[in-house]
């Protein structure tokens, strides 16, 4: 697999003629013939590795590979890590506009935004810095309390299953849950589902996987759309922009930079925090000291004590 994945890393972007069908050896021979030519991006290589990947874990899954043969997932830990997209981060003004909406004020529940999908989404964005297709197919197993310090957090795995594939494998791991999300009632829907769906049921249940198998990407068109109806007009200003500013508070609390990496999967040039996955977190970083840091992310200039999950 390492193989495959470096000679994956040598395909050329531009491929004409007879390399429109040439195999994956033909093109690793082509690239060394011509150095300068630019190759696929980490990101086109991460979604190659998956689609096997997927069809490798089905079959182990589906008895091509007996129980009784001793076996491991070989693409297990094997993606390559990708830049983070340029976005600008969201201004608190902006903020106080998104928040201020009937979404959030008025109960209003828009079709396309699935539900309580509209509610939560944003606001899970906002106090965990987790990507969209991190957050959009979770389940009530995924919101866990932990028995010794009560701390309630969320984590974060990869089910390719259940259509979760994660950008790298540091980006499994444990985020606790915001003191605020606690407050507006985040853990109360969590147990209101599981008490009316079941112990595996998902949170937002509404929103089904698109043509690359994410469940926010029809979801993240409609975000578009609305934020754009508020008179929030910046372009640069999308989703992922959530993600940014909690790393963005974190480090305006203090937070050290490892245990930013970690809290967002994260791997920045240099960062310990890559190799982290979720045990490996939880090993490190005791629970409280994960839950501590993300008690102090703050934004000024917002109030949110407007907001509270209503009663059913």
């Amino acid at each position: 697999m390492r193989e495959f994945r470096e000679a994956l890393q040598e395909v050329p972007v531009r491929r004409a003629g007879k390399l429109q069908r040439g195999t994956l050896p033909e093109l690793v021979e082509w690239s060394k013939k011509h150095p300068g030519a630019r190759r696929v991006s980490a990101a086109t290589v991460n979604k190659l590795l998956g689609g096997v990947q997927a069809v490798v874990v089905w079959a182990r899954n589906n008895g091509l590979i007996p129980d009784h043969v001793p076996w491991a997932d070989p693409f297990s830990n094997m993606r390559l890590d990708e830049p983070e997209p340029s976005r600008a981060p969201w201004e608190p003004a902006d903020l106080r506009v998104l928040f201020a909406s009937s979404v959030f004020t008025e109960g209003a529940r828009p079709k396309a935004g699935r539900g309580e999908a509209a509610f939560w989404l944003p606001l899970l964005g906002l106090f965990t810095g987790a990507r969209l297709g991190e957050i959009a197919p979770l389940s009530t197993s995924d919101v866990r309390t932990d028995e010794l310090s009560n701390i309630y957090s969320i984590v974060i795995t990869e089910d390719l299953e259940q259509g979760r594939r994660l950008k790298t494998a540091g980006s499994r791991r444990v985020v606790p849950v915001h003191p605020e999300l606690i407050r507006i009632g985040f853990t109360e829907f969590v147990q209101r589902v599981r008490q009316e769906h079941g112990r595996e049921a998902r949170l937002f249940p509404l929103l089904t996987p698109g043509p690359r198998g994410g469940y926010g990407e029809a979801w993240s068109k409609w975000f578009g759309r609305y934020i754009r109806q508020l008179g929030i007009n910046n372009e640069a200003l999308v989703f992922h922009s959530f993600r940014h500013g909690f790393k963005d508070a974190l480090r305006a609390a203090g937070v050290s930079e490892d245990v930013n990496d970690a809290l967002t999967g994260h791997a920045g040039a240099g960062s310990v925090g890559r190799s982290y996955g979720a045990k490996e977190m939880l090993k490190r970083f005791a629970l409280p000291i994960l839950n501590d840091a993300v008690s102090k992310v703050r934004y000024p200039g917002l109030d949110f004590s407007h907001l509270r999950l209503e009663s059913p």
